[in-house]
């Protein structure tokens, strides 16, 4: 098997006298789309902020490709390579979908982002790059026809793969969607579906968050359950499906 490219061993965070994460540790591997699943105030979210630096760790490590990321703040999580999405959407509503990816993009650079204001009219190499990997983000995420559309303007649900994209943008090893089918209705979330293979196809791992389980059992490779912050169950979809510690936690209760 391969090398994991995300890592998380023996993880808490405590806040007070609360355990929202418990000694928790699973592998994300490339070409993995793992699921993170769970009841409400099973540590999900918490599990999510702390891995992108929103919280610090109380204990335990966060292996990112090799490089401990525990103790980085989320800006430099990005740029080594961890990107993820929000619940909600937290966009610029004067930006154009075009503009709102290409600023996704800007951790990626090396160069100064005023560099390009004073080569008189003149792209970089870099600008060029940029601009094609959103090209290629607006045809992934089938944004294009709203490319030039306020990002105020278009649907929910455009701005949640929107989200996506400016994700993407930061061309991550491993993407983290929070909630991404929150609010879609049945033929957008088979879309995100699409979308979620897609993106682990073309090399990104993927740990997604979510509470609807189709989605979920259709898409992951491997599946981590939460409870009361610690982990009680790792597996296939179907071995997910048939734990009994699982089902008397959440799927039953989903039921």
């Amino acid at each position: 098997m391969t090398a994991p490219v995300l890592e998380v061993k023996g993880l808490s965070k405590s806040f007070g006298g609360v355990k929202a994460i418990r000694d928790l540790s699973f592998q994300v591997h490339p070409h993995d789309i793992l699921g993170l699943i769970g009841p409400n105030g099973s540590g999900k979210s918490t599990t999510v902020n702390t891995l992108a630096g929103v919280h610090a760790a109380s204990a335990g490590e966060i292996v990112l490709d090799g490089a401990h990321v525990q103790t980085l703040p989320e800006y430099e999580r990005v740029a080594l390579g961890l990107a993820r999405t929000f619940q909600t959407a937290r966009l610029f509503p004067e930006f154009t979908v075009r503009e709102q990816i290409a600023l996704g993009a800007q951790v990626t650079r090396r160069s100064h982002p005023l560099s390009s204001v004073f080569a008189f009219g003149r792209r970089s190499a870099e600008d060029e790059a940029v601009a094609a990997h959103v090209e290629e983000l607006l045809d992934m995420t089938g944004l294009r026809p709203v490319a030039e559309t306020k990002t105020g303007a278009i649907s929910s649900a455009q701005q949640r793969f929107l989200m996506i994209a400016m994700a993407l943008a930061a061309r991550p090893k491993v993407v983290l969607l929070d909630e991404p089918a929150a609010g879609l209705v049945a033929h957008e979330r088979k879309e995100l579906g699409r979308l979620i293979r897609e993106i682990r196809d073309s090399g990104v791992a993927v740990l997604v968050i979510e509470h609807h389980m189709g989605l979920i059992m259709e898409i992951c490779t491997r599946i981590v359950v939460l409870n009361f912050g610690a982990k009680i169950a790792e597996g296939a979809p179907e071995e997910i499906r048939n734990d009994k510690a699982v089902i008397d936690a959440y799927l039953g209760e989903a039921a």
